[in-house]
């Protein structure tokens, strides 16, 4: 029995979670028989003159009928922009079908290449190609089918044995480079997942790469499924003209892959692992149609992940969840409630996450401590014997085998929004249940900016473009540093981080490029100074000694109150590549009624803290500006 569930039950023993026609309540196990201030309720023979009111007010409390509240969130879903179109569909199947062909030009080249280099004296081999070739695995939001129009496509290039991933970031990077349709071409073989970006066409591609073992194409296992694979892209020549070939599943037998791989291929395999876990659930049940299963599934994703957006709780890098860690969670309750159609499905996510009593993990499956037949033996998520694992705040372990935990990432600032989220959806899906609310109210702009007295504004500079997507790449990745160290309850601080960055551009869009992020303060009771400079010194020094840091490249930090944030935060709705320079928002606009006494606090930090350049870290002092940080006046935690 899987320990979520043991817990589940008795978390919920007196307070449990029903679905009734469609609608998600709240089971009462006291059978009416609860006190009020030690007294029993007087019983009266006379009418209750309430009683009509009371009847007409339950009346309007029925809830909605949930199949009408499907359609109505599809429609949203739909306004919003979050279903691609037919012809986009085709567009995207065409250019991934290209993108192979390509790469099965590649493989050929290099493989004719190798041999020629190993076997100068004898050309017999070198016209004979290889038995197999690359296959391209799609994965994430587009193999879930839950993309919208402007979503990137994530791929795997599972390669045969006489590919390397030098020769990714070598000789293919080279092809892409000779390819007129390609453009935007980004290599980033430095990251944690190396991964190559580029646009075909328009459509954004994330490329990673995976190697299968053996000598050669021919080898067991992986080699073998490679073969077919390449046998089958020449038989159904006609499905992959009209864009309607399937991809090959990569499953146990087939993950004969190098260690440094598994991430890579992981991917993959829990967005197949996803899709036919709810083909298959209670197969056998009354009724069952695998195909509105996924359907809703699919739906309440997309609300899920438009939701998540729009609150600044979407980025796995900033410490939030990203794709694969919603899918997830989705999965969960979709398993569980396999009738429910996708608004009774969206209710009961947010009820449940916003009483998870995390670290509790979330699993889809029990975990496999021990490898499948013919795979290394490799480290899989246990608190139980690693202390790194048991630190893991928020765990959603992932199905495959290795199991890991796909949100390690998210600390305890990311997780106390995330929990403050989830209540307050769960309470708007309760009110569109009953009809009180439409559906909008989910997705409306976050009040975030008005929540709070005081703002930390982190603005990444640079005066090119390509200065600026090389120090913005590192400025984002290390951003969690700069959340953690200011979540201090000894010095009396707590971080709320918008997961979002304002890109825009200075002088009416001929200036510099630049990107603001926003992390909320707030201060404890009684603690009438804060210095912010111990707690910012750890990010600045990673960003500041950064070997690939221009002179062309600035980190600005400063510190403003609600009432003087720059207007482009309450823009969201709108593009902001050609944003003037920040109009502060003026005061006016900010009603006395929703003023708290910390908008009142005097602000002793200086308006702008900028980086030490590149060229001031040349000498001998490696100082950083937090050096230029000066106390807090105290405010409160409310």
């Amino acid at each position: 029995m899987e320990s979520h569930d043991v817990h589940n039950r008795s978390r919920n023993r007196k307070n449990q979670t029903a679905v009734t026609n469609g609608t998600v309540r709240s089971r009462n196990t006291n059978n009416g028989n609860t006190k009020t201030g030690g007294q029993q309720p007087q019983q009266s023979s006379k009418p209750n003159k309430h009683k009509k009111q009371q009847r007409h007010n339950s009346t309007k409390q029925q809830p909605i009928d949930p199949t009408k509240l499907t359609e109505s969130l599809h429609e949203i879903c739909i306004s919003r922009d979050l279903i691609e179109s037919s012809s986009g569909m085709r567009k995207r199947k065409r250019v991934l079908r290209d993108l192979e062909d390509m790469l099965c030009r590649w493989s050929d080249e290099t493989f004719f290449a190798k041999n020629a280099a190993l076997n100068d004296d004898d050309n017999t081999n070198r016209k004979v190609p290889p038995t197999s070739s690359p296959a391209l695995l799609s994965f994430g939001s587009y193999r879930l089918s839950v993309h919208t129009p402007s979503s990137d496509i994530d791929c795997l290039v599972l390669a045969p044995p006489h590919l390397t991933r030098d020769d990714f970031f070598t000789t293919w990077v080279t092809a892409l480079q000779n390819e007129a349709r390609v453009k935007e071409l980004h290599p980033v073989s430095g990251a944690y997942t190396p991964v190559i970006k580029f646009e075909i066409e328009g459509v954004k591609i994330d490329l990673i790469f995976a190697r299968l073992n053996g000598e050669d194409g021919n080898g067991v296992g992986g080699g073998r499924w490679l073969e077919e694979h390449r046998a089958l892209r020449r038989s159904d020549v006609a499905a992959r003209a009209t864009g309607t070939a399937e991809e090959g599943d990569v499953h146990d037998s087939n993950k004969d892959a190098y260690e440094t791989s598994v991430r890579s291929i992981n991917g993959v395999r829990v967005a197949q692992y996803l899709l036919s876990t709810l083909e298959t659930t209670d197969k056998n049940r009354k009724n069952y149609d695998s195909a509105t299963q996924v359907d809703n599934f699919r739906l309440t994703l997309r609300a899920v992940k438009e939701w998540a957006r729009v609150h600044g709780l979407y980025s796995n890098v900033l410490g939030f969840l990203g794709g694969v860690n919603w899918a997830i969670l989705v999965c969960w309750v979709c398993k569980r409630y396999p009738d429910a159609p996708a608004s009774t499905l969206l209710q009961i996510f947010f009820k449940t996450f916003s009483t998870w009593k995390w670290p509790m993990p979330v699993l889809l499956s029990t975990q496999k401590q021990r490898p499948p037949e013919g795979v290394n033996n490799l480290p899989v998520w246990d608190p139980s014997s690693n202390f790194r694992d048991a630190k893991h705040l928020m765990p959603i372990i992932t199905p495959c085998y290795p199991s890991m935990n796909s949100s390690y990432n998210v600390g305890e600032p990311q997780l106390r929004r995330l929990r403050d989220e989830f209540a307050r959806a769960s309470k708007l899906c309760s009110d569109v249940a009953f009809g009180t609310k439409k559906w909008g109210v989910l997705f409306e702009w976050n009040e975030f900016f008005q929540q709070h007295a005081n703002y930390l504004q982190v603005d990444t500079v640079a005066t090119n473009e390509d200065d600026f997507r090389a120090w913005f790449g590192l400025c984002e990745a290390r951003m969690r540093l700069l959340i953690a160290g200011l979540e201090s309850p000894g010095f009396g601080v707590r971080a709320y981080p918008f997961a979002k960055f304002f890109h825009r551009r200075e002088d009416g869009g001929g200036g510099n490029y630049i990107a603001s992020f926003f992390i909320a303060l707030r201060f404890a009771n009684k603690v009438w100074k804060v210095d912010l400079a111990p707690l910012v010194t750890d990010f600045l020094t990673v960003i500041n000694s950064w070997d690939g840091r221009e002179p062309t490249m600035d980190l600005m930090i400063r510190l403003v109150s609600r009432k003087d944030l720059p207007s482009f935060v309450f823009d969201a709705e709108k593009r902001e590549e050609h944003i003037t320079k920040p109009v502060l928002k003026p005061n006016n606009q900010q009603s006395s009624a929703n003023r708290t006494d910390e908008d009142d606090v005097e602000n002793q930090v200086n308006a702008t803290t900028p980086s030490a350049k590149k060229n001031e870290l040349d000498g001998s002092s490696t100082s950083s500006p937090s050096e230029f940080i000066s106390p807090l006046k105290r405010t409160r935690i409310s």
